[in-house]
C-alpha cells in the first residue's frame, strides 16, 4: 500500500514539497488542494490527482480525501490560513501527521502550542512567492 499524502496549495513551496515526496516515494499517492485553476491545472499535469477548493472548506477536504490522508503538507502562503486549516483538517483525520510550511518565525508558537503539527520555515529568499 502506498502513503495518500495531500498537498495543500501549490505555489513554489508546495511544487518543492510535491517534489521531495516524489524523489523519496515514487509510488506515493498525491493529491493537490489549491484555490487557482492554473495551480490545480499544473499538479494534474505532472500526474497528482488535483482538486480545486479552499482547504478550510469541509467540502473541498472531502473530495481532496484528507480524512484518509496519511500525510498532509500545507503550503499556503499565509500563516493565519495554514493554521485555519490544521483546525479543519485534524477532526477529519486526528492520526494524519501535518506538515506546515510557514513564513513568519513568530507564529512557531500557535501551531505548536497543542502539538498539533510539525514546522518547517520557509526560506527567506522564498518570501516574495
Amino acid at each position: 500500500m502506498t502513503d495518500h499524502i495531500l498537498v495543500i496549495g501549490y505555489g513554489d513551496a508546495g511544487r518543492r514539497a510535491l517534489n521531495s515526496v516524489l524523489a523519496s516515494q515514487p509510488d506515493a499517492r498525491l493529491t493537490v488542494l489549491d484555490t487557482d485553476y492554473l495551480a490545480v491545472a499544473e499538479a494534474s499535469a505532472n500526474g497528482a490527482t488535483a482538486v480545486l477548493g479552499d482547504g478550510r472548506d469541509r467540502c473541498a477536504l472531502d473530495e481532496a480525501a484528507a480524512d484518509i490522508a496519511d500525510r498532509v503538507i500545507i503550503a499556503v502562503p499565509d500563516d493565519l490560513n495554514a493554521f485555519l486549516i490544521t483546525r479543519a483538517v485534524r477532526p477529519l483525520n486526528p492520526d494524519t501527521v501535518i506538515v506546515a510550511i510557514i513564513r513568519e518565525p513568530e507564529n512557531h508558537t500557535i501551531f505548536t502550542s497543542d502539538g498539533i503539527v510539525s514546522i518547517h520555515l520557509r526560506q527567506l529568499d522564498d518570501r516574495q512567492t
